[in-house]
């Protein structure tokens, strides 16, 4: 089974999101474009972002952005490579090329705009003319690696936009895994990063998840807790604290299982898990020293669980018991009743939600938020067949919501249902 692309690349983790020599002989960027003499002593940038993006475009080239930090020791290993023969003629004659520093947020904002999500740096991003990425990757500071990241780019078949194509034709390969689970996490595709690191951990020899190059991937590739090699990982946590420690990084572990956590509870994912799976991530969130805000982040999916599952009681248990961890917060305390109200499957709630709502009114001083408190016990009152009550707040609601401008048309359906 070949490792070399894993253990080249992600064992080698980055930091934790012009007078020039030119040479006499012009050179074709091999797409009909001649340029001027090329810097073959180190690589020339732009200075702007959205001119290289231009230039790039004219020219029809890729646009190279290496993303680093000022700070980021890592980042300046990779400096003196830059101005390397080899590398600099790769990139000069290849690409328009642009430094973009993660600390500011004025160039930042183009990867925003364009949905891009750094989970370390330096990395190595190419954009087509059109700003759309097409290649994404980490590197190490040496010449091969940097040359070979950018004939991997210059490569339609190889680069990072063919990688969901070519899992989908059946490549299994784990360099190929590796590499399509880390740019879906650049790419927020969580859909296609839980797949990818499914596919890796099953390809992945069992006899090495203690290893380095195992928590390297994890680290780089895997969002979803129920994952082979985040389940391994999360229980053997002390594991993964030493090899952070002795990298320097002391801690991160934390920030790593946390990604991982808040990834699974707040994706799509979450909403499908059973209470065997949620107590799990409770555990997991004391482990990483996160357990006071479970409550917050796992109250709802515990209360779904719990009445998919068939156990109300437990269910309105930690209604009651969230309720109290809110108290004075009457926005929480109507949401908290819409959850009931939407999911419950009979009206053995009611009682307590009404005591829910009555303690929630005081602190609502907002009149769009009364009239969401309104909409909420109008409902309330219709489960409980308290159909006066129920016209009557549900017309309070939708006279609150047209006076404070709220155009949401709940409201005047609401009214029409209890006609």
């Amino acid at each position: 089974m070949r490792i070399a692309f894993i253990l080249s690349i992600f064992l080698f983790f980055g930091c934790k999101s012009n007078s020039q020599e030119t040479s006499d002989v012009a050179t074709s960027t091999g797409t009909g474009v001649t340029q001027g003499p090329i810097n073959e002593n180190e690589i020339t940038w732009e200075a702007d972002f959205n001119a290289a993006l231009a230039k790039a475009k004219a020219n029809n080239q890729l646009l190279f952005v290496e993303c680093y930090s000022p700070t980021c020791p890592v980042c300046q290993t990779l400096e003196p490579f830059f101005k390397e023969s080899e590398v600099a003629k790769k990139y000069n004659r290849n690409f328009v090329n642009f430094k973009l520093d993660v600390g500011k947020q004025e160039v930042v904002k183009h990867l925003n705009d364009r949905n891009i999500w750094l989970p370390s740096f330096p990395m190595f991003l190419f954009f087509d003319g059109d700003g759309n990425l097409v290649h994404q990757s980490d590197v190490t500071p040496d010449v091969a690696s940097l040359t070979g990241v950018a004939d991997k780019a210059l490569d339609p078949s190889k680069r990072a936009n063919s990688y969901a194509k070519r899992f989908k034709d059946g490549d299994r390969s784990m360099d190929l895994l590796a590499s399509y689970a880390a740019f879906s996490r650049v790419i927020r595709d969580t859909a296609g990063a839980v797949e990818a690191g499914e596919e890796l951990f099953k390809v992945y020899p069992k006899d090495e998840l203690g290893s380095e190059t195992s928590w390297k991937l994890t680290k780089k590739c895997i969002v979803d807790v129920n994952n082979g090699f985040a389940k391994y990982w999360f229980n053997n946590y002390a594991k993964a604290k030493e090899i952070e420690t002795k990298d320097g990084h002391a801690g991160n572990e934390n920030n790593i299982f946390g990604g991982i956590i808040q990834n699974s509870l707040l994706g799509n994912r979450g909403k499908d898990y059973n209470t065997s799976q949620l107590n799990d991530i409770r555990k997991y969130m004391g482990l990483v020293g996160a357990g006071q805000y479970a409550d917050t982040y796992m109250w709802e999916l515990e209360t779904k669980a719990n009445i998919r599952e068939g156990n109300t009681a437990k269910a309105l248990a930690i209604g009651n018991s969230i309720i109290g961890k809110y108290q004075g917060n009457g926005s929480a305390a109507v949401y908290i009743t819409r959850v009931f109200i939407d999911n419950f499957p009979n009206n053995n709630f009611v009682g307590d939600a009404r005591k829910w709502l009555a303690s929630a009114l005081p602190s609502i001083q907002q009149e769009n938020q009364k009239a969401e408190y309104y909409y909420e016990s109008s409902r309330l009152y219709q489960k409980s067949g308290d159909l006066v009550n129920a016209k009557k707040d549900a017309k309070t609601a939708m006279d609150l919501a047209t006076k404070s401008g709220v155009s949401d048309p709940k409201f005047a359906a609401l009214v029409s249902s209890l006609k």
